[in-house]
């Protein structure tokens, strides 16, 4: 009977651990998520001591580490490269306890750890991967409850990977808005999409955006749901010489000088820098930055009905996201800073065919490749 009580105890453990999981990613505020992130691994750990599973009770231990590492720095090949030994020290004892079967949970959070360091279309991968590993490794040491939410999560990750299901199906139900006052609230949400999709280096303060709209009023539009932002464009109105300054620079630009911030006018050059093109995660699609561009260019289209004419369009691309979205309104890829960033530009032909519809020009490398095809 005793042993039937654990065993129950487990199960339940495990299940009450997943429903924190999935509450978690409804959280926008981090140190509320890391919070219940925490609390979720804690519970799957209790759950496999009840078990006896040496193994699973570590690498519970270890994804705890890697949560906490992962807040704290928020960099994903820092946090894979630190806990790589430990799950070399993982393998050597539990081998010992569990034989062979010890390899798979440790092989699995090998593998979660370094496809997040990936794209997104690998990290889905990796992420099926190693949670089957998991499945199995569950099965084979009782742990059915968990077995089953990992079910869930490959078939979820499946759909996603291979049919592109998501929230990125509702689309057509979201909209866009111009921001004309910059509230704390807005901010707050900006802020936390911020969070979700950038490194701590790139990330704004609440102040920080606000003094630049100031400078730049009318330069952010929100994408949003029936309820939430998920989404936002962000671009700041630059002088000429910024503009080309950018250009020449071999380092990331950080932040703008308030006396290189202008303002659209009629009748004068006008340049933008796209500052960021932040798309909550679970809506980033090639759908999503169709939606994001046909939105721009009406908002081009609608300025150059005012008289006011933009003649070069620059952006730092730092999500995958946003090199999609930049591939996508046909920018020409100019250089790469540091690893993940990489400078775009719509010229002043570029932008004025993108404005109207048109395909962009050809490069001189799509030409070549084109012939020699034929």
């Amino acid at each position: 009977m005793e042993i039937d009580i654990r065993f129950i105890i487990a199960q339940g453990l495990s299940i009450i651990g997943w429903l924190f999981l999935v509450y978690s990613y409804y959280k926008d505020d981090i140190q509320k998520l890391l919070k219940l992130q925490i609390v979720t691994c804690t519970l799957e750990t209790l759950s496999y001591f009840m078990l006896g599973a040496t193994a699973g009770i570590f690498a519970c231990i270890l994804d705890l580490v890697k949560v906490v590492l992962y807040y704290k720095f928020d960099k994903d090949m820092l946090v894979f490269l630190v806990t790589l030994p430990l799950y070399g020290v993982l393998m050597f004892f539990s081998i010992q306890e569990e034989g062979m079967i010890s390899l798979l949970p440790a092989i699995g959070g090998i593998i979660d750890g370094f496809v997040l360091t990936r794209n997104k279309t690998v990290a889905t991968a990796g992420t099926i991967l190693a949670s089957t590993l998991w499945i199995i490794y569950d099965i084979i040491t009782m742990a059915y409850a968990a077995a089953a939410t990992d079910t869930i999560l490959v078939i979820s990750n499946f759909f996603v990977l291979f049919l592109g299901y998501s929230r990125i199906l509702h689309i057509d139900k979201l909209h866009v808005i111009k921001c004309h006052y910059l509230s704390r609230s807005i901010s707050a949400n900006i802020l936390a999409l911020d969070h979700d999709v950038y490194a701590q280096e790139y990330l704004w303060t609440i102040d920080e955006q606000k003094n630049t709209f100031n400078l730049n009023p009318d330069s952010i539009m929100l994408i949003r749901d029936k309820k939430h932002t998920v989404g936002y464009i962000n671009y700041i109105t630059i002088t000429e010489e910024e503009y080309e300054r950018i250009k020449r620079a071999q380092t990331f630009y950080q932040n703008i000088s308030p006396k290189d911030i202008t303002s659209l006018r009629r009748r004068r050059k006008n340049y933008l820098l796209l500052e960021s093109v932040c798309i909550s995660k679970s809506y980033e699609s090639q759908k999503m930055a169709d939606f994001v561009s046909k939105h721009l260019r009406r908002m081009l289209r609608y300025k150059r009905g005012q008289g006011i004419n933009v003649h070069g369009i620059l952006s730092v691309a730092i999500s995958d996201f946003e090199k999609t979205f930049m591939d996508t309104i046909g920018a020409t890829h100019l250089k790469d800073y540091r690893e993940g960033e990489s400078l775009y530009e719509l010229d002043e032909t570029a932008v004025s065919r993108y404005v109207k519809g048109l395909a962009p020009v050809p490069t001189v490398d799509e030409i070549t490749a084109a012939l020699a095809e034929k």
